[in-house]
């Protein structure tokens, strides 16, 4: 038993945060039924499949033309029994086939709906795409990435796109808790706009308190030195003293008391005024290590320290990885390849769920015909339907 295997979703969503929402509620037992457009989710074939498939797992996929009668009875018929719906359409896209939430909510009373969004259901931006790189543009990100000298910089990782898709599935679970209690549903306003405002939290008090702006750094640390990416004699490692007992630690384990001496260098403050005075001093001392062996040196010593690994490291060597089951087998529907995957998160002592996924992501309309047999279509009505391209089969599983 899971804590929402009686719970049924109807998923709209495409990308990465939509998808990301649905599959954390999928793997907590829910039944998603992800309802695809004919050529499936736009992102199927980014990076030849691999951009979906951390984000799919564990459910149903339905492939529905909505601009026909039939298809867009079929998704009707699915969102009118639904405990909860996630669309990333724009907004008023699903007015037009009286799928938003007020239409919904007339036939389905007690209905979860979740919208999810580039910037939100109100407002003078609500109407503009936001895709993560985007959102990290102009929610202030991008100003503060990068090198002071250099334009601002991505995140190369959809970082945004997931915050908002787990901040997504808490926002349901939320709203199931409230609905088992008092009875009544609700609807949902989430928007990639506002997580990346939330998380540039305290830059933006700071900005409020100071007047200040924050600068690229680089890889700079904040408010303390040494804080950064440090050039070992092999590779790079990031080490941090975010105290003075630290500092005072780094400086004893490297032999070097003149550092605690010198004026430059007595506190925080001027520590991270002459910084790179100090980073002078302390490369000199790592070139003696290896990145790895310079992690693990400062590690034992209780200073905090991570050599910088690339993916290859982590996949490959990263033993922590290994034991904690970080990475495991998934399939990639698009090629029929067997792929690694990020785990979930998340461990529970109880058995609810350790990480694996419930089953492979699915084809497109690979469930197409198990949907509608289970919506009470006869074979001869799914046969015009698949004919007519009312909704679309996978070929492997028609």
């Amino acid at each position: 038993m899971k804590p929402l295997d009686d719970i049924t979703v109807v998923d709209f969503t495409q990308s990465v945060a939509g998808p990301v929402c649905t599959q954390l509620l999928a793997e907590m037992g829910a039944t998603v039924i992800k309802i695809e457009p004919p050529g499936g989710d736009n992102f199927r074939k980014l990076m030849g499949g691999d951009m979906s498939v951390p984000f799919n797992h564990g459910k149903l996929s339905i492939a529905v033309n909505l601009k026909t009668d039939a298809g867009l009875a079929v998704a009707t018929e699915l969102v009118d029994e639904a405990d909860v719906v996630v669309e990333s359409f724009r907004p008023g896209v699903l007015e037009k086939f009286d799928l938003e939430y007020e239409s919904v909510k007339t036939r389905n009373e007690d209905v979860i709906y979740c919208s999810l969004s580039g910037f939100g259901r109100t407002g003078p931006s609500r109407s503009y795409p936001g895709y993560d790189p985007c959102i990290q543009a102009v929610s202030g990100l991008m100003s503060i990435t990068g090198y002071r000298d250099r334009p601002p910089v991505r995140i190369r990782a959809s970082l945004i796109d997931c915050g908002t898709g787990a901040n997504a599935a808490v926002a349901i679970l939320a709203a199931i808790r409230q609905r088992d209690r008092a009875g009544e549903g609700t609807a949902i306003d989430i928007s990639l706009f506002d997580v990346a405002v939330a998380w540039m939290s305290y830059w933006i008090t700071n900005y409020d308190r100071t007047g200040s702006l924050p600068e690229r750094a680089g890889s700079e640390g904040i408010g303390s030195a040494p804080n950064g990416v440090f050039e070992a004699g092999e590779g790079y490692t990031y080490v941090a003293t975010l105290t003075e007992t630290m500092y005072e630690r780094l400086c004893h384990l490297l032999k070097r008391p003149d550092l605690l001496e010198d004026e430059r260098f007595e506190t925080i403050d001027d520590r991270v005024e002459h910084r790179e005075a100090l980073r002078d001093e302390l490369t000199a001392e790592f070139a003696r290590f290896e990145s790895k062996d310079l992690e693990q040196y400062l590690l034992d010593a209780q200073i905090p320290a991570g050599a910088i690994q690339t993916v290859a490291d982590l996949v490959e060597d990263d033993l922590h990885a290994a034991e904690r089951g970080s990475l495991v087998e998934s399939r990639n529907p698009e090629t029929d390849e067997s792929v690694l995957a990020p785990a979930l998160p998340f461990r529970f002592s109880s058995g609810i769920h350790d990480g694996t996924f419930s089953s492979d992501p699915p084809a497109a309309g690979e469930h197409t015909v198990d949907v509608l047999e289970s919506l009470t279509y006869d074979e001869a009505e799914i046969e015009t339907m698949l004919e007519d391209g009312a909704v679309f089969a996978d070929d492997s599983s028609s």
